[in-house]
């Protein structure tokens, strides 16, 4: 009979054999789970997956995938989103997982993203035209996609259309009340509710008290929505216009134009609605506005046609002595006719006024003396009248000459005059002059025989400059005016209102003294003449910087005149001259 003892201790050896296989993170046959154990035990989070678990991260803490008994999260029936799940596989409604996507609408592309528990559906507006995919999209047409039914309320404004009820907003969308903001106009809803609705904005012409318009036409007597003032649309007495009129009768002008050349266009008062076109006349002579007024010339306004029988030698012309006879020196034509013509040369001339100031440390007077390899002006115009210089061509530097056509030196008379810069050869006093060549034209004019002083300077005109100023007494001739360019020293003067004179020595002459050259060269004309860079000191500068009050010119002078109210220089030269051989070819 086995006692007690026996029995306890077979309990215990039992019991320790059982402890001994259960727990001890094996799994024999016998074996079916050890879950319970090995959690007591804390085999989970050991970091090795061992029988019942999905997972083991090392911890027994739930993150995004492994949980605290060592299952996937992912897969667990529960959302977790504090783990990133957009999902979950084995939950059910609306946490689980989507497996195809349609949210269904015809005009979205729809997209499975994602898998697993961040599996979510993504829908794009579909924006390109393509036929058979079941969506018009915005802009389509049934012209450009078929799945766009065409008519009225499909969201696009067809042909024939002028918006369309489905556009709830925007560009396209039917007008369901109409309001131009204008107080001026009865404004209408025309097809309401269709898609050919448009609104329509009818001028009120009638004066009605209380609309809130002043119609044209319409008054503070006629109609209490007029406030009278400038600016209120409306005529009111002491007005000639209303700023607030935009065109038509009543409106206020802002430019003028009569359409007519010798007119000028003046508009008075303005951006007032008192502002009135004027058109005074044209009086005065002005190159290039369109104008021809009494009393031109072409010799004095280019808008001038030249005329011959006016007595004044015009583009075009040879002559013009103002007379029908044509059997004398200048035909019915202004033509030369056959007169032998008597040709004067100039064997000096002398700039008298007004001088040439150069500033160099000092200012200086450079008309009659030099300065370092610069002889001064009259000097070296007396050298290139007298010689034939560095060029060596047999030919004098510098001719200028007075041709008569015929000489007729009785009182009085009158007869063509020509101002030549003719080739003459050297020496001076042996020369003969050949005909003005065609790059350096002459210019023609009438001379006049008269009595002392037959041309004098313009009043106020002079510097008071020594020598003065030498003019030519009785006999004499006096040409008329004209313009004229003439080589002063190497600088090309453009005179304007240009007239020569000249004392006859002998009859016929054989010379003139007493000679006189006057002309007006305006202040923006000497701007524009640039002075020869061969001109030692001055080359490459404009010619009014060399004449007293002239910009950069000394300030201590001011030789500046007026011709017609046009600032600029009078140029007096005085010159004699000898008769010379003429080649008329």
């Amino acid at each position: 009979m086995t006692s007690t003892r026996h029995w306890r201790g077979l309990a215990v050896a039992t019991l320790t054999l059982l402890l001994a296989a259960c727990g001890d993170n094996l799994k024999p046959p016998a074996e079916d789970a050890d879950a319970a154990v090995d959690a007591a035990a804390g085999v989970c989070g050991n970091g090795t997956v061992e029988a019942g678990e999905d997972c083991d991260d090392g911890d027994q803490v739930a993150d995004a995938v492994c949980d605290a008994a060592c299952h996937f999260t992912c897969g667990d029936g529960i959302v977790q989103a504090e783990f990133g799940e957009l999902c979950d596989p084995g939950a059910a409604g609306a946490g689980a997982c989507p497996t195809a996507c349609d949210d269904g609408m015809a005009c979205t592309a729809d997209v499975l993203a994602g898998s697993g528990c961040q599996a979510a559906c993504m829908s794009s507006a579909i924006t390109v035209a393509v036929d058979g995919d079941g969506c018009c999209p915005i802009g389509a047409t049934a012209a450009t996609d078929s799945d766009c039914a065409p008519g009225c309320g499909n969201g696009v404004v067809d042909a024939g259309e002028t918006c369309d009820t489905a556009i709830a907003s925007g560009a396209g969308a039917c007008p369901t009340t109409c309001n131009d903001g204008q107080a001026c106009t009865t404004d209408a809803l025309v097809a309401g509710g269709t898609c050919q609705a448009a609104c329509t904005a009818t001028p009120i012409t009638t004066p009605v008290n209380g609309d809130g318009c002043c119609p044209t036409g319409a008054t503070p007597a006629t109609d209490t929505d007029c406030v009278p003032g400038c600016g209120n649309g409306i005529v009111d007495p002491g007005e000639t216009c209303d700023r607030a009129i935009p065109v038509g009768p009543g409106a206020c002008p802002t430019t003028c134009s009569d359409g007519m050349a010798c007119t000028r266009d003046v508009l008075t008062g303005g951006g007032t609605c008192t502002a009135a076109c004027t058109f005074p006349p044209i009086t005065m002579p002005a190159n290039g506005d369109g104008c021809c007024p009494a009393g031109a010339n072409n010799t004095t306004d280019s808008d001038c046609a030249p005329r011959c029988g006016n007595g004044v030698v015009e583009t075009g012309e040879q002559c013009d002595d103002g007379n029908m006879n044509n059997t004398d020196a200048c035909s019915n034509t202004c033509t030369l006719t056959s007169a032998t013509p008597t040709a004067f040369r100039f064997r000096d001339l002398d700039l008298r006024d007004p001088h040439v100031f150069v500033n160099v440390v000092v200012c200086r007077d450079m008309t009659d003396t030099g300065l370092l390899t610069f002889p001064g002006v009259n000097p070296l115009i007396q050298t290139n009248i007298q010689t034939d210089g560095a060029d060596a061509n047999t030919l004098l530097d510098l001719s200028i000459v007075t041709l008569f056509r015929p000489l007729n030196q009785a009182t009085s008379a009158s007869t063509p005059l020509e101002i030549h810069f003719p080739g003459c050869t050297s020496p001076i006093g042996a020369t003969v002059c050949s005909r003005t060549p065609p790059a350096s034209p002459a210019v023609p004019t009438m001379s006049t025989n008269g009595v002392a002083p037959c041309l004098g300077p313009v009043p106020g005109s002079t510097g008071g400059y020594m020598p003065a100023i030498t003019q030519p007494v009785a006999p004499c001739y006096a040409s008329a005016a004209t313009t004229v360019t003439i080589d002063v020293a190497g600088i090309p003067v453009t005179l304007t209102d240009a007239r020569v004179a000249a004392t006859y020595v002998g009859n016929p002459a054989t010379s003139t003294v007493n000679g006189l050259l006057v002309g007006f060269i305006s202040e923006a004309q000497a701007n524009m003449t640039v002075l020869p860079m061969s001109l030692p000191l001055v080359g490459g500068q404009p010619l009014s910087s060399i004449l007293a009050g002239g910009a950069g010119n000394c300030s201590n002078r001011n030789d500046k005149d007026v011709n017609n109210g046009v600032p600029g220089w009078w140029f007096y030269m005085n010159f004699t001259a000898d008769r010379v051989t003429w080649i008329d070819n």
